[in-house]
């Protein structure tokens, strides 16, 4: 009778723990500096990271992590960059993700706080640093737009590599749904970019 409690109890300590394979924050990707091409964050608690899907004529490699932009201006008035991520597979738990940098050429490493955004990206876009993303609402059961707002959050690049190939850092913040007042959490942040091998 002993050995039986003895094993009950055993087993209910061993269910109690969690798994390590079960933590969200295990499903991201390393913060590495080495080009690596990773990105990673956490919506509400849940895993989104790029995911590739099919080649299509606006999509060119149907490719989950793009980077882009226009560094022509030396002064970095007009200076942008954007990191576009998608999840191409299922859309879980957002289609996509778009971070808005502005002169990331010219002040490279250090914070760039989140400022309102206007749900647009490249020369539609304001030229200031924000972030939007298309997130499912389990609320209406579809997708639905959120944006930065106010000092809602921020990116740290922690390295800009000197000849412009490898852009390294985290973000975390808060975006609010467009037009109204529901918020995520954008929490734990992180990509890896090597400028030379991505689309």
């Amino acid at each position: 009778m002993k050995n039986t409690i003895l094993f009950f109890f055993l087993l209910l300590l061993s269910c109690s723990k969690s798994d390590p394979a079960e933590d969200p924050l295990a499903k991201l990707p390393a913060e590495t500096q080495v080009g690596a091409n990773t990105f990673g964050c956490l919506i509400n608690g849940q895993v989104f990271y790029p995911r590739d899907g099919t080649s299509t004529l606006f999509n060119p490699g149907g490719k989950g992590i793009k980077f882009w932009g226009d560094p022509s201006d030396p002064q970095g008035n007009g200076n942008y960059n954007e990191i576009e991520i998608r999840n191409l597979q299922d859309a879980m738990p957002a289609n996509s993700m778009m971070i808005h940098l502005q002169g990331l050429d010219q002040l490279k490493t250090g914070d760039y706080i989140w400022h309102e955004s206007n749900f647009h990206s490249s020369i539609d876009g304001l030229m200031q640093n924000y972030v939007y993303a298309k997130i499912y609402n389990p609320a209406v059961n579809g997708w639905q737009y959120y944006g930065s707002y106010e000092n809602s959050g921020k990116v740290t690049i922690t390295k800009y590599a000197n000849d412009n190939t490898i852009v390294s850092g985290n973000f975390s913040g808060k975006l609010r749904l467009l037009n109204g007042t529901d918020e995520v959490d954008i929490l734990s942040g992180r990509f890896d970019l090597n400028l030379a091998t991505l689309p």
